[in-house]
């Protein structure tokens, strides 16, 4: 979630005429300021998946329903609250995406769906395994219908003249990684003859897609973006681990999944001044996702109105903020990396008092839409 806030504020404050994972043209500091960042997605969506593997285990009647329909909820938080008070500031509806919510929210809605026909978890861990690694086949067979573009596809779609529907997030690899999620959660609840401890398991399982990734990437296998030899020194790595996110290509998800799951394993060995933090933030994840958005449009206002005087375009549509396209769009609008390092740790020095408050408020109080945000 900290990565994240990182990738956000870049949006909102960064150079945006150089692409970060450019290697013909970014820096290493401004690429793997890009870079790191792709390990959030893929880790919310799997850990998604065994936090439900984990809830199924501990509570046998565990209702399906819930599941769809905070799925649902996310999707609808993500094209309304999140949409018109957060990212644009507008109610300009010609410009959408599908963002991260919506390939969660309806990942969740197809695992209830795959838990509604009693599926065996091994068997949803093998569905999820397929499609995160054939799902770029699945869409070449489809080929360029909506359908597909909304369920396989990273694209725009047209649903009416001067309207756009950007899909970032298309579902159906989205729920592959949650499926697979789920699997694993299943599997490490220690079934008879499995004896390796939790967090060797999570180690093991790091090291070995990490070292699938190297082996399929050196090939260039399963990947749209080849990777080449570069002429200035150690770019040539740059190049090698610059996988495609949208749709994210199953080498993408080894290379995230992979590190994030050793990382995780090693985490209890941070000090307890990290580790706190961490937690208490991690414990409210939407209302920080929420909350982290608003907060760097606001701060992206105001630095801009004493920039520059004026801030419409980081209010008006249709388009997103960083379009130069967009009325009055300053030239030399991007801030350094080096501001944008400094404001994102202020957005996460301002949210944890916020989130350590609603924190204690969610569980002090029990009211019914604790549960959805």
């Amino acid at each position: 979630m900290v990565l994240m806030a990182l990738d956000h504020t870049r949006d909102f404050f960064g150079d945006h005429s150089i692409d970060a994972l450019d290697v013909a043209h970014t820096s290493v500091p401004l690429f793997f300021a890009r870079w790191l960042t792709h390990l959030c997605a893929p880790t919310f969506v799997f850990l998604a998946g065994i936090s439900v593997a984990l809830a199924r285990s501990k509570q046998s009647g565990h209702p399906l329903s819930q599941l769809a329909l905070r799925g649902l909820w996310l999707v609808v938080l993500e094209q309304t609250f999140l949409r018109c008070l957060g990212w644009y500031f507008n109610f300009d509806y010609r410009f959408m995406n599908a963002g991260i919510l919506w390939g969660t929210g309806w990942a969740m809605v197809l695992l209830a769906g795959s838990l509604a026909l009693r599926l065996p978890p091994y068997l949803i861990g093998i569905l999820g395994l397929t499609l995160m690694a054939g799902h770029s086949f699945l869409a070449g067979a489809v080929g360029p219908t909506w359908w597909g573009t909304l369920i396989l596809r990273s694209d725009e779609l047209f649903p009416a003249p001067g309207w756009h529907f950007y899909v970032s997030y298309p579902v159906l690899p989205w729920f592959g990684v949650m499926a697979f999620g789920y699997g694993a959660g299943a599997f490490i609840q220690k079934p008879a003859g499995f004896s390796l401890p939790f967090r060797q398991a999570l180690l093991w399982c790091g090291i070995g897609m990490t070292l699938l990734f190297v082996l399929l990437r050196i090939p260039n296998f399963l990947d749209p973006d080849p990777w080449s030899i570069q002429p200035r020194a150690g770019f040539t790595i740059l190049s090698f681990i610059n996988t495609e996110k949208y749709p994210p290509s199953f080498l993408f998800l080894l290379m995230t999944l992979g590190p994030m799951l050793g990382f995780m394993a090693l985490a209890s060995y941070l000090p307890k001044a990290i580790q706190q933090p961490l937690i208490l933030l991690g414990r409210v994840p939407l209302f920080f996702y929420l909350a982290h958005i608003f907060l760097i449009h606001i701060l992206a206002v105001l630095v801009a109105f004493l920039r520059f005087g004026h801030v419409e375009w980081l209010y008006q549509g249709p388009g997103i903020f960083w379009s130069e396209t967009l009325p009055g769009h300053p030239p030399g609008y991007g801030l350094s990396l080096g501001w944008v390092v400094a404001i994102w740790l202020l957005v996460i020095v301002l949210l944890w008092p916020i989130c350590r408050w609603y924190g204690r408020y969610k569980q002090t109080h029990s009211s019914w839409w604790l549960r959805y945000v």
